[in-house]
């Protein structure tokens, strides 16, 4: 499994910090919004920019769903890609996580489909799990 921290720009690497905010189920559309606001202002647009938003909706949705019903989704740019990170205290993952969302779900499938679509529409994606939670680290090059 890949180390968290290998996703995360060194401290010494000059970043934009765009949005560190806390949320649950009830305040998934401010995050939305909060999200379409701050990746605009860290160099998103048109289609990465929408990439973005769904990104950050599918891991921040599947921490409320999965993940012990709340998290916390960090954006920042850095090098030439904006980095969204999502962070939530649930059991974590039950397989190996560095396997999850490579293959498209089967038509019918109840679930699946996030990390499934989060992988696509990302350059890279990070996983770190185990029973104190999970921490998703999503690069979209700018």
């Amino acid at each position: 499994m890949a180390s968290h921290d290998s996703v995360r720009e060194p401290a010494a690497v000059s970043r934009q910090v765009g949005l560190d905010q806390a949320f649950d189920g009830g305040s998934l559309v401010a995050l939305r919004s909060a999200v379409a606001a701050h990746g605009d202002r860290l160099g998103l647009a048109g289609e990465r920019l929408g990439d973005l938003l769904l990104v950050a909706h599918e891991l921040a949705s599947n921490s409320v769903r999965h993940g012990g019903g709340k998290g916390r989704l960090r954006l920042w740019a850095a090098n030439g890609a904006v980095y969204c990170e999502v962070e939530d205290r649930g059991g974590g993952f039950s397989t190996d996580a560095t396997a999850v969302g490579y293959a498209a779900p089967p038509p019918g499938a109840s679930n699946g489909r996030g990390l499934w679509l989060v992988r696509q529409l990302s350059d890279t994606v990070d996983i770190r799990t185990g029973v104190a939670g999970t921490a998703i680290v999503a690069r979209i090059a700018l």
